[in-house]
């Protein structure tokens, strides 16, 4: 896992390019300790800071060189490489490195854009072609490793971090009205290409992009994921064996490293389903007596999940270790928290995975399993129940969609956050239905309250496609990505194997949600206390945040008095002032947090309004 950043530069518009390759690398050195490189020839410039997990050597230095026509710089793993090095090695390539990124290099050159889909991993990458002055970037499938890029009169940046481009004082750090106001009202974030500064882009996933000497650029999309929704199938045996063995040759892969590879937990059901599947094979390895895991506490809040830690700590014999977030280290880490993400956040949920790496750092990890992806691909969430119901309903299947409903409605109204209102409330959303008396846009400044509402769902009949590809799961892989390397560490996502992936979502939904459970073939086939297996709840990214904020309320209040107000265009600082006393003692139907994530945002990073 790395940080790589770079331009393109056929106008030689750029000055300093050395000078500024120094700079962009320092900027992302959290997300590569262990060895930093840069090369220019020509219109190009790539810069490369490593963490190092296979080949520790100096032989897995970057920027790698390949012959005398590729140079690359690669942040991630292909899994998958000793079975693509043997493959090579049977068609006359010879390596010599042990590292995945020179099997990278000769996988380019033997079958050019198509080893995108021969890789098994994650990556962002930039290979630069000396031979036709091409620069070729791509983009793992799902998206889990970033790459952003921003265009300047003559020449184009890249970088894993926005932050990165920013070193480029002529970036300007101007806010994108439109990702503003679908993070405001919808509360989504990383939906389109787009981010929160104008003019600087996401390289969607399963993209790649193409620039040449002519200063043309092409992007295309190489990947697309195998889709068939079906309400009701039979969920026999088969079926069910079939998911083990991917899910246990996703693990056996992502335990590859030369360091130690450890586990998040949270005491769901993805992550103790992925502690309990490494602790196995890794016995079977003669290991498994120093696998850690890092779990984030709340003491005495009746949400607090570390029964079910427990649960799984006491039958893998893990050595556990556990932070315990407050009120107060919220208010303290805040900013850096911001600055680590680069752009806005939903809610205080992400600060625990932040404190979890800060934890797995102390302790010396630098390899992670997590359990991202799960609930996309096997209906975790409360919304895909309620489709669920609904596709039954449609279909007629009126007894069916009963059962579902009557097994379900406890779980429903449990809680403040979880209620049967706020379900239907997510299902008028996805069915295009808005109030133009809608709350969220109270606090909004009139002119910008009266933008049109874009839809960000593509197809209504693609609705669990949608949260994988749009919705949900993009923001939560930035989250990660943006944690884990603020402390150099690699989160690696076994759910997300491409071949588990496409299985998972092509089953019927009958296999992901039955008698009131969602991933109800992942509890049939995956190892994990029964305490876990049986729960119906879904707690989430769960964190007190409310109690959080209450500790220092008259610091959050003092945001919106500032008279250096940046989200003015956007947010009514008086009217919130105003309602001060409501909005935070009751219900937060707005996501108060929400308001204070972007004015902080624009102060940390200088950003202005357009």
């Amino acid at each position: 896992m790395c940080g790589i950043c770079g331009f393109y530069d056929p106008d030689k518009k750029l000055p300093e390019k050395a000078a500024l390759l120094q700079k962009m690398n320092a900027a992302q050195k959290h997300r590569g300790p262990d060895d930093e490189g840069v090369y220019l020839d020509g219109p190009v410039g790539l810069g490369h800071v490593r963490l190092s997990i296979l080949d520790l050597s100096s032989a897995g230095h970057q920027p790698m060189h390949y012959g005398d026509r590729y140079t690359v710089v690669f942040n991630g793993e292909i899994y998958n490489y000793i079975e693509l090095r043997e493959e090579l090695a049977k068609a006359g390539y010879i390596f010599r490195t042990n590292c995945d990124t020179e099997v990278l290099l000769a996988a380019y050159d033997h079958w050019g854009e198509a080893c995108q889909t021969r890789f098994n991993g994650f990556w962002a990458f930039a290979v630069y072609d000396k031979q036709t002055g091409d620069l070729f970037l791509s983009r793992d499938r799902y998206g889990v490793k970033p790459l952003y890029y921003t265009e300047l009169p003559g020449y184009l940046l890249f970088a894993s971090e926005i932050k990165t481009l920013l070193t480029d004082r002529r970036v300007k750090r101007i806010a994108n009205d439109a990702a503003i106001f679908d993070y405001l009202v919808n509360g989504f974030v990383d939906c389109t290409e787009e981010t929160f500064f104008d003019g600087v882009y996401r390289l969607e996933a399963g993209c790649c992009m193409r620039l040449n000497p002519e200063g043309e650029k092409q992007i295309r999309r190489y990947y697309e994921l195998p889709y068939r929704e079906s309400l009701v199938e039979p969920v026999g045996c088969t079926m069910i064996r079939e998911f083990r063995r991917l899910f246990e040759q996703s693990i056996a892969l992502r335990l590859r490293a030369d360091v130690p590879v450890g586990s998040c937990l949270s005491g769901g059901l993805d992550s103790s389903a992925i502690v309990c599947e490494s602790n196995r094979q890794l016995r079977a390895m003669g290991g498994g007596d120093g696998q850690q895991t890092f779990s984030s506490c709340y003491a005495g809040d009746p949400n607090d999940e570390r029964k079910f830690m427990d649960a799984v700590i006491g039958k893998t014999g893990v050595n556990a270790h556990f932070t315990y977030p407050t009120g107060d280290t919220l208010y303290e880490d805040l900013e850096h928290l911001i600055y680590t993400q680069d752009e806005p956040f939903v809610s205080t949920s992400m600060y625990a995975g932040y404190c979890v790496m800060r934890l797995a750092h102390e302790n010396g990890a630098k390899v992670l399993l997590d359990g991202q992806g799960a609930d996309e691909i096997l209906c975790g969430y409360r919304k895909a129940r309620v489709y669920y119901i609904k596709r039954l309903l449609g279909a007629k299947r009126f007894g069916r969609a009963s059962r579902e409903l009557i097994a379900y409605l406890p779980y429903m109204r449990k809680g403040k956050n979880v209620s049967l209102l706020a379900d239907l409330n997510m299902i008028r959303q996805f069915l295009g239905k808005t109030s133009s008396t809608d709350i969220r846009h109270r606090y909004l400044e009139d002119s910008f309250a009266k933008r049109t509402l874009r839809d960000s769902y593509r197809e209504n009949d693609r609705f669990l496609l949608n949260d994988f590809d749009r919705i949900v799961l993009p923001a939560l892989l930035r989250y990660v990505d943006r944690n884990s390397m603020a402390f150099s560490i690699e989160d690696r996502l076994p759910f997300l194997d491409f071949r588990l992936v496409e299985y998972a979502m092509n089953l019927p939904l009958n296999a992901k949600i039955a008698d009131g459970y969602s991933k109800a073939i992942m509890r049939k086939a995956l190892d994990m206390p029964e305490i876990i297996r049986k729960r119906r709840d879904k707690i989430g990214f769960y964190t007190p945040e409310k109690a959080w904020m209450d500790a220092h309320l008259d610091e959050y209040r003092a945001v919106f008095e500032n008279p250096d107000f940046r989200a003015g265009r956007y947010i009514n600082s008086a009217k919130i002032l105003n309602d001060w006393d409501s909005l935070t003692r009751g219900m937060d139907d707005i996501g108060l947090f929400r308001y204070i994530c972007l004015e902080k945002w624009m102060h940390v990073f200088d950003v202005q309004s357009a």
